[in-house]
């Protein structure tokens, strides 16, 4: 009886300790592309800025990059969350003003965040 008990307990907690390693996927990160075609699309500015946040999102964007924004149907309160991203991440960590700490995403704007380079401190 002994015999065929450890091997059983042996398995159930093995199956219960990689149950415990199961974790759930981040939200997909929410490109400048993105947000353009969820305003074009006509979803909320409190539901696009809810899956920015969600997805830890930090946006660097130019003032002219901005304006193209607008011109091209995003919200100003979904404008406004962008930019309030960037302001808040420098606060936190005032060496994120500079350059170098933020990348490039293929569409050729500059991101941050849990995606495009995670800051020393993990995503917040």
């Amino acid at each position: 009886m002994r015999r065929r008990f450890f091997p059983m307990l042996t398995a159930a907690t093995l199956a219960l300790m990689l149950a415990g390693c199961a974790s759930v996927a981040p939200p997909a990160p929410v490109t400048v592309p993105d947000v353009i075609r969820l305003s074009r699309e006509g979803d909320p500015p409190e539901q696009i800025i809810q899956r920015m946040r969600d997805a830890g999102m930090v946006y660097r964007l130019k003032a002219s990059q901005f304006a193209r924004l607008h011109q091209q149907g995003v919200p100003d309160a979904v404008l406004d969350y962008m930019q309030h991203t960037y302001l808040e991440a420098v606060r936190r960590d005032q060496r994120l003003q500079d350059w170098n700490r933020w990348w490039p995403g293929p569409d050729g704007y500059f991101y941050g965040g849990c995606y495009y380079g995670s800051w020393p401190y993990g995503c917040y």
